[in-house]
């Protein structure tokens, strides 16, 4: 079981150090969603569905706190970690009073952060499972909206240049995120799904004679002839010329 990780942090350098510091793999997490700022993370909070939110408290519009509590109203089940630069009493007890899983300062030492994720994980197995209210990515009915959607736009513009971070930036999700998506809905990484799509497209623009085999290659999201020779040679152990006589042998 893999569970799903929402960072927020308004100040770079702190993103940086959260996410080099916790082991996240190693423990069973994936980062699911980076966000600037509370009020893009209440807004996406819907889609990504996190397990946990590790927030800083202070940030522009809306604080971690105010987060916390914005979220627990809309009914979404996930724990919260609060970070904060300030070791003042109230925020800490504002945290436990809303149900917060831990309220640390910043920055945290890598054996603390380590044994964090060792108690969440722990926490987060030990709550029930529903069919509505899923926990983690092992679930087979889990559905991503937004990258239902990518998956969509790529193969409807199979043929323009794709490239998997601009994708993740224009659907709202994280790259790395996006990687795990790939394996775990298609059992491919995005490089062998897009090269999958763009093959069986060339294929059959090839059976058909008013094309050329420049133009078959273009329209499939490969503009140099050369490159399309030799990918469609490795893919399906022919040259585009050597497949289109044989599928069109009498």
């Amino acid at each position: 079981m893999t569970y799903r990780v929402m960072l927020i942090d308004d100040e770079p350098w702190a993103m940086v150090y959260l996410k080099q510091t916790f082991n996240w793999e190693d423990r069973g997490f994936v980062i699911a969603s980076e966000e600037s700022n509370a009020k893009d993370a209440l807004d996406s909070v819907k889609d990504v569905r996190p397990d946990v939110i590790f927030t800083d408290i202070r940030m522009p519009g809306l604080t971690g706190l105010e987060l916390m509590n914005e979220v627990r109203t809309l009914g979404i089940e996930c724990e919260f970690v609060i970070m904060s630069g300030f070791a003042e009493f109230s925020y800490a007890q504002e945290a436990i009073t809303l149900g917060a899983f831990e309220y640390c300062l910043k920055p945290i030492a890598a054996d603390k952060a380590d044994r964090l994720l060792v108690r969440l994980r722990e926490r987060l197995g030990a709550k029930p499972k529903s069919s509505e209210e899923p926990y983690g990515l092992a679930l087979p009915n889990e559905r991503n909206l937004k990258f239902e959607d990518m998956l969509d736009y790529i193969q409807s513009n199979i043929q323009d240049k794709l490239h998997l971070k601009e994708l993740a930036n224009q659907f709202y999700l994280n790259s790395n995120y996006c990687c795990h998506l790939f394996n775990k809905y298609t059992g491919k990484t995005f490089t062998e799904y897009v090269t999958e799509l763009r093959m069986k497209k060339a294929a059959g623009l090839l059976a058909n004679h008013r094309l050329t085999i420049e133009e078959a290659g273009s329209e499939s999201g490969y503009p140099d002839y050369f490159y399309f020779n030799k990918v469609f040679k490795k893919y399906y152990g022919q040259t585009p010329s050597e497949y289109r006589k044989a599928v069109n042998q009498p």
